[in-house]
């Protein structure tokens, strides 16, 4: 919960949210981004803090509740947008508009009591005097698929998709240009599907070389199509789950054919979608209104 600096946890064994002890109080206004974690049978969750610039280390409880570990600092504007690979997390460096490229960091959490960076890559320019921001990326294959928008002029052209290589925290070729304000990704087999939000889209991309990614289909998301400006987006098996945030509502697209998506189902009455997860048979939705909501919707088995 930024603003007020907690972290909650909800027990959904039984079908129905139930919280599980007292909020959590970090050292932080803004916590963000957090991941899980079993490191030596126990459990552990990171997360970033954005306006301390660090990430903290926490003990996750039998009964859920969280303690703190440890904390490691120097990660400058942390975007929420974090992943888990083994015990390494990487996180999105922001940057600055129109002033500086940000950044992709890597954390070792493998002794939980005291993460450390051990990488940083800074992303590339679009163009000479552009400037990419990054939000959120994922890990697959051992690279980092990273989305940097950027203000610049054209925006047109000026967001792009980028990787890395997540053991030498090197880029890998060159950037790919997308469509302005690319949010979120998630990759299934070799494929990358990425949310664009000021241009509303869902996008399929080839990464089988992920030093040079290949577009495969772009799906307009205004009319005549029902408009929905994606955020999260989340893929298990063959659908896609895109979070509308400005129309409140989930839309599933039949992925079988990444060339040839196809939306097949809208739910609406989910307010701000923000961030998406799969526990068991239920897909998980954190809105981002003030006070918060945590949607819980019946997906069946995988």
């Amino acid at each position: 919960m930024q603003g007020t600096g907690q972290i909650f946890t909800y027990n959904i064994s039984s079908g129905t949210e139930v919280l599980a002890g007292p909020a959590y109080a970090t050292p932080c206004n803004d916590p963000s981004g957090m991941v899980t974690t079993t490191i030596a049978s126990n459990n552990v969750m990171a997360v970033v803090c954005f306006d301390t610039a660090t990430l903290l280390t926490l003990t996750i409880r039998a009964d859920g509740t969280l303690s703190a570990l440890g904390s490691v600092s120097g990660l400058t504007m942390p975007y929420p947008g974090i992943a888990l690979d083994g015990t390494n997390v990487l996180i999105p460096l922001f940057g600055h508009n129109n002033t500086a490229n940000g950044a992709v960091a890597k954390v070792s959490i493998a002794s939980p009591a005291n993460p450390v960076i051990t990488g940083m890559a800074t992303l590339a320019s679009p163009a000479p005097g552009e400037f990419a921001n990054p939000g959120y990326l994922t890990v697959a294959g051992g690279y980092v698929f990273v989305t940097a928008g950027s203000e610049d002029a054209p925006e047109s052209t000026s967001s792009t998709i980028q990787v890395v290589n997540e053991l030498t925290m090197a880029l890998v070729g060159n950037p790919l240009a997308v469509a302005h304000s690319p949010q979120q990704i998630a990759v299934q087999g070799n494929v990358a599907y990425v949310s664009l939000f000021d241009t509303p889209q869902l996008e399929s991309i080839d990464i089988s070389n992920p030093a040079s990614l290949r577009p495969l289909q772009s799906i307009s998301l205004v009319p005549p199509n029902p408009m929905c400006h994606a955020l999260p987006i989340l893929v298990r098996n063959n659908v896609a789950y895109v979070g509308c945030y400005l129309e409140d509502a989930i839309e599933q697209f039949d992925i079988s054919n990444p060339s040839s998506m196809r939306l097949t189902q809208r739910i609406p009455g989910v307010d701000s979608p923000q961030r998406m997860v799969i526990a068991g048979n239920y897909l998980i939705v954190s809105n981002s209104e003030s006070g918060g909501r945590v949607y819980q919707i019946s997906v069946g088995a995988p």
